[in-house]
């Protein structure tokens, strides 16, 4: 008798831990792109479960009346490659109407069995529940739990177990691009590189203020990107797979700014099918304007999609933030710039113009060449004898294709006297006034040889009582100018 009791208490041991092994982050199941399942099951019972669920506050998107039931949960784990913003998109299928709600989150952190550091969560009151994790760090481990939503904590609630997990994996989609979709118009992502851009309505998107009525759409889950045409007609590829619901997106363009939009004539795909491609192409755009796609998921579905440039669209070799130009007290006008990215770019080239229209070139600017980081660059130019000055950048790449900034003008300053003194002097110091466009001064003998050079600074102080008496010259200068001043050193 206590041999059979002691297999049977052996084998109840195993199919314990074999039950639960996966209710851990430390034996979470390991997912890969594609991965689908079966029903999963959990028994249901009132156990002490070994995860430690942290609390419902730090889970974004969870209510704060609770978290996840501790009993039943189910654990996966997806480990990311070496290259840094990839994203994913995990959705299951429950029956809650028989089942209960579940839920889903994602976690960073798991020592022992305990899950640390909320990335997202998601809960729905539907059969199809995804959660959409973007722009993950690399070579990182992310532990996604299955568990009940937090109202149905109770045993039974209108009769339905709440401890009970019966769910199966639609799909796992893993997508390379670390081009991420914006929610809202106003942060729109650009077509800036020449990949293709890729996204998902799989992501918690919700309806964009002012997200016009267009092609017969009901808006339920839209995202947006930006693109400046280069031609009056744009063709673009586009790709619709990994359809939860097998229906596929809905696309239309608008021309405007956000919150006074107008839909582009023949612009509208109502709708794109799941796993379909096609070329989609649409007509009278202005060359230089900024247009904007919207995506939704077709009666809500959860696709991912995909868009590749094919012509009109100007893809931009540098992602220009910000372009201005100030005035300065010398006769100067410092340009300045900042690039949110650059791919694969060669140089700034500074264009010039005293009407707006007729710009000529000032000067060369290598660029970084790739960086997906802002990067500032400036440069000063000298004021014409004209109350205003029109700048603008030509943004150029490796294969010689450009795009221009916007232009940009200011009010011109006519120089302050540059001043050198006092001259002669009698300590060896000597001011330096309204220098501050210039870069280097070198000190040179009567004789011409150069004794020192050293940067300059605003209101720079030169000090040459190390000297011997006599006569000395400055060379002050800068890439546009050089100014040579006569100096006496009499101590």
């Amino acid at each position: 008798m206590k041999t059979i009791f002691f297999l049977s208490n052996l084998i109840f041991i195993t199919l314990f831990n074999q039950l639960f092994s996966q209710f851990s982050c430390a034996t979470a199941v390991s997912v890969t792109d594609g991965y689908t399942s079966g029903i999963f099951t959990t028994p249901g019972t009132n156990l002490t479960n070994p995860e430690n669920w942290i609390s419902a506050t730090s889970i974004v998107g969870e209510s704060s009346a609770g978290a996840f039931n501790k009993p039943d949960v189910y654990m996966f784990q997806y480990t990311t490659g070496a290259v840094a913003g990839e994203s994913f998109y995990f959705t299951i299928e429950c029956d809650y109407a028989v089942d209960g709600e579940h839920s889903l989150g994602v976690w960073t952190g798991c020592a022992g069995s305990t899950l640390t550091n909320c990335f997202t969560s998601t809960y729905e009151f539907e059969n199809v529940i995804g959660v959409c994790a973007q722009n993950l760090l690399a070579n990182t481990t992310y532990y996604i739990g299955v568990g009940k939503e937090w109202a149905s904590t109770a045993l039974t609630v209108a009769g339905i177990s709440s401890r009970k997990l019966k769910f199966k994996v639609l799909d796992f989609t893993v997508e390379t691009s670390t081009t991420i979709p914006a929610d809202d118009c106003a942060t729109a992502s650009v077509i800036n590189v020449a990949d293709p851009y890729e996204g998902s309505t799989r992501c918690n998107y919700t309806v964009s203020a002012g997200s016009p009525s267009a092609c017969g759409m009901s808006i339920d889950n839209d995202s947006w990107m930006k693109f400046t045409a280069g031609s009056t007609t744009v063709v673009i590829d586009y790709a619709v797979s990994n359809c939860t619901n097998n229906y596929g997106v809905q696309l239309s363009v608008f021309s405007g700014s956000c919150g006074a939009m107008s839909l582009l004539a023949g612009s509208c795909v109502n709708y794109a099918s799941n796993n379909s491609t096609g070329t989609w192409t649409f007509t009278g755009l202005t060359i230089g304007n900024t247009y904007f796609i919207r995506t939704d998921g077709y009666a809500g579905d959860l696709c991912s999609y995909s868009f590749s440039p094919v012509s009109g669209v100007i893809i931009l070799p540098i992602e220009l933030a910000s372009f201005e130009v100030e005035t300065l007290e010398s006769g100067y006008n410092k340009l300045k710039w900042i690039t949110a990215s650059e791919r694969n770019s060669d140089y700034f080239e500074i264009e010039k113009s005293t009407n707006g229209i007729d710009f000529y070139s000032i000067g060369k600017v290598d660029a970084k060449g790739n960086s997906t980081e802002k990067l500032s660059y400036y440069e000063f130019d000298k004021a014409l004898n004209s109350s205003e000055t029109y700048y603008r950048l030509k943004l150029l790449d490796l294969n010689a294709s450009y795009t221009y900034s916007n232009v940009v003008s200011v009010k011109n300053k006519f120089s302050k006297e540059l001043t050198v003194y006092p001259n002669p002097s009698q300590d060896g110091l000597f001011n330096l006034e309204n220098f501050d466009a210039f870069d280097l001064v070198s000190v040179y003998s009567n004789e011409g040889v150069l004794i020192e050079e050293r940067k300059i600074d605003s209101n720079l102080k030169l000090d040459l009582s190390q000297l011997k008496n006599g006569i000395y010259h400055l060379k002050i200068s800068n890439k546009f100018e050089v100014i040579n001043q006569k100096i006496v050193l009499n101590q």
